[in-house]
C-alpha cells in the first residue's frame, strides 16, 4: 500500500491529532529538566547537554551538529564556546582531514554525559514504566519517524 493509501487508512480525528500534537509539543519539557542541572552547573546554552551526548555518540564535527539541530554553524559555535570554556569538550585537528576540527569530550565532559544519561534513564523509566518494552520501543520508532526528514536520519 502506498503512502496516500496508508494515510487514508489511518483516518485520525482532529481531537486525536491534537492529542498527538500536544504530546510532541510538550515532551521536550521533562527532557530539558533532565539536563537542567548540568546546563546550570556549567552555564551551558540550551543545546549544551545534547551536544555532549551527540559527541559521545560519534557526532564529532561542528557541521554534523549544525545539521543535526538544523541550525547554522554560527549558532553551533556559540553553543560550543561555553562547553570548551567549562572544559567539557576539546577541539583537535582531524587525523583524516587536517582542514577539519573534531570535537571530543574531556574526562569532565564524560562525567557530565554519565549524569545526563542517568537523569534521562530515570525519567524514561519513571514516566513509561506502565508500558511494555515493546510499546516503549514502538513509541520511540514513531517519534523517530515523525521527526526524521529522510530515512536513516539518526538523532541520538
Amino acid at each position: 500500500m502506498n503512502k496516500a493509501g496508508r494515510a487514508k487508512q489511518l483516518e485520525l480525528s482532529w481531537a486525536e491529532i491534537g492529542y498527538l500534537a500536544e504530546g510532541f509539543s510538550f515532551a521536550s519539557r521533562p527532557m530539558r529538566v533532565a539536563s537542567e542541572s548540568i546546563t546550570a552547573e556549567y552555564s551551558l546554552g540550551p543545546r549544551g547537554a545534547w551536544i555532549m551526548l551527540l559527541i559521545k555518540n560519534g557526532q564529532v564535527y561542528p557541521v554534523d551538529l549544525a545539521n543535526m539541530f538544523r541550525i547554522g554553524r554560527s549558532l553551533i559555535t556559540a553553543e560550543l564556546i561555553p562547553l570548551a570554556d567549562a572544559r567539557l569538550i576539546t577541539y583537535r585537528k582531524s587525523a583524516v582531514d587536517k582542514r577539519r576540527v573534531e570535537l571530543a569530550l574531556t574526562p569532565l565532559g564524560e562525567k557530565a554525559v554519565i549524569h545526563v544519561r542517568r537523569e534521562l534513564t530515570n525519567l524514561v523509566l519513571q514516566r513509561l514504566s506502565a508500558y511494555s518494552r515493546e510499546e516503549v520501543l514502538l513509541c520511540g520508532r514513531l517519534l523517530h519517524d515523525f521527526i526524521s526528514p529522510v530515512p536513516g536520519f539518526r538523532v541520538l
